[in-house]
């Protein structure tokens, strides 16, 4: 495997780990497996109010619709594109383009998440891709 093929697969599978942080912040991984991510220089403040617009985005964002989210303090901007609408058994699933760049490091991928019966979106496992309905 090609030098940038391997960057290029490493970035696909630590974003979504990163994301998977982000999305329940109940759960308690290990941040040093993510220490390439964009989303690593932002501060705790700062992953709660991306977290915040990311939600937001896929609750409100019609699809195509880019939202552009920026940290208040780190250099760090954002995209986020919901790409799709569908269901997933009973529920309601966004697929979403997420761009992050915080200067020295960028990333862009795209993830499915479907909202739980609390009402929060949550990160689909990668390679547990639903059928559209």
């Amino acid at each position: 495997m090609r030098g940038t093929d391997r960057m290029a697969t490493m970035t696909r599978m630590i974003f979504p780990l990163a994301l998977i942080v982000v999305m329940s912040p109940a759960w308690a991984l290990n941040m040093s497996g993510f220490k390439d991510a964009p989303i690593t220089r932002l501060t705790g403040e700062e992953l709660k109010a991306f977290r915040a617009a990311v939600m937001k985005a896929l609750d409100e964002a019609p699809e195509g619709k880019t939202i552009e989210w920026k940290a208040p303090k780190t250099t760090f901007t954002s995209k986020i594109t919901p790409t799709r609408s569908f269901t997933d058994g009973k529920l309601p699933c966004r697929e979403a383009t997420i761009e992050s760049d915080a200067r020295d490091r960028f990333q862009r991928g795209l993830y499915v998440f479907c909202k739980a019966a609390n009402g929060e979106w949550q990160f689909k496992t990668p390679g547990a891709r639903p059928k559209a309905k």
